[in-house]
């Protein structure tokens, strides 16, 4: 009895609704929708930073071994930008402030983005170069 009794509540209820849930629905679907795809979007972003720091990393790493020269920096830069695919919109590799004792390698590039947000990633990485030394 007490079931029938709920029923017929929750029957009645939805005969008074009016609209209102679908109002409700109007106003809170956009803000809830928006609101994920900012989240993509900052994951986005994070990974982005990680693929360009990576891709600096890379760069230094292969510019600084004895005999290498900035040349092999780009190139390893490069090999890591199609191994991250879209990660990188317009990624470019700079070396700026290089000299014969520090290589330094500055990634740019931008973030894509679902909502249209234009992101730039600037990410640097900076060592010794080896060189053989008298004791």
């Amino acid at each position: 009895m007490a079931l029938r009794a709920l029923a017929r509540r929750i029957q009645q209820r939805w005969r008074e609704d009016d609209g209102d849930a679908s109002l409700q629905m109007l106003i809170c679907f956009p803000a809830a929708l928006l609101l994920i795809l900012m989240v993509v979007d900052t994951c986005n972003v994070y990974f982005a930073k990680q693929a360009a720091t990576t891709a600096a990393r890379e760069a230094v790493s292969g510019a600084r071994a004895y005999g290498s020269g900035t040349e092999d920096g780009i190139a390893r830069a490069d090999a890591v930008f199609r191994r991250v695919g879209g990660t990188l919109r317009g990624p470019r590799v700079s070396t700026a402030g290089s000299n014969a004792e520090r290589v330094v390698f500055t990634v740019t590039a931008k973030a894509p983005s679902l909502i249209g947000l234009n992101i730039s990633i600037i990410e640097r990485a900076t060592g010794p170069v080896e060189r053989w030394t008298s004791p």
